[in-house]
């Protein structure tokens, strides 16, 4: 049995290696776009798909407050759906996004129904994070020049979550470093 279970656990690094590895350049893109979004007194407004938006709680909980090293609380915001509402977090955004804030949007697959929240953020002049998996060149064709795109090449929906806290984390890491001049 100890076998297996050491089996499974270089077996899901094997994964999230294959799949992390890859987003180095996007995640630097992402933490910068982040960064420079809140050091020029905007905010970001972070949603999540479904159960990603537990995920979306975690990362704002993790920049109002902190994550490794102490600093002050970061202006970010998770969103909630409205029930009923036929547009998912379309009502928030428009209420609380202005010109050049981010919308940091997370999603299993493609954009897994976020759609009406991404409209309303161009609506309102934000730039876009998107984090999901999925098809990049299907994606590629609702980013523009100031969003960023980390799309994990994965259908394993276990491996897919694992790896969004991984990026998630080093979001925030990236962000202290910055801000507090960590090397």
């Amino acid at each position: 049995m100890l076998m297996l279970v050491q089996n499974r656990l270089q077996q899901t690094l094997n994964q999230l290696e294959t799949v992390l590895t890859p987003q180095a350049e996007p995640l630097l893109q992402a933490a910068g776009a982040l960064l420079h979004a809140v050091l020029n007194g905007q905010k970001i407004l972070v949603c999540g798909a479904r159960e990603r938006s537990q995920l979306a709680a975690h990362f704002a909980r993790l920049m109002v407050g902190q994550f490794e090293h102490d600093r002050p609380g970061l202006p970010v915001i998770a969103l909630q759906d409205f029930p009923g509402g036929r547009e998912p977090y379309a009502k928030a955004i428009r209420a609380l996004g202005t010109h050049n804030d981010i919308l940091f949007a997370i999603a299993r697959r493609d954009t897994d129904g976020l759609e009406p929240a991404l409209n309303a953020a161009r609506e309102r002049g934000m730039a876009i994070v998107l984090l999901t998996s999925g098809s990049n060149e299907l994606l590629m064709a609702n980013i523009q020049t100031q969003d960023c795109l980390i799309c994990l090449d994965s259908n394993v929906e276990r491996t897919v979550h694992e790896a969004q806290l991984i990026i998630m984390h080093t979001l925030c890491d990236l962000i202290d470093r910055q801000l507090l001049g960590i090397a």
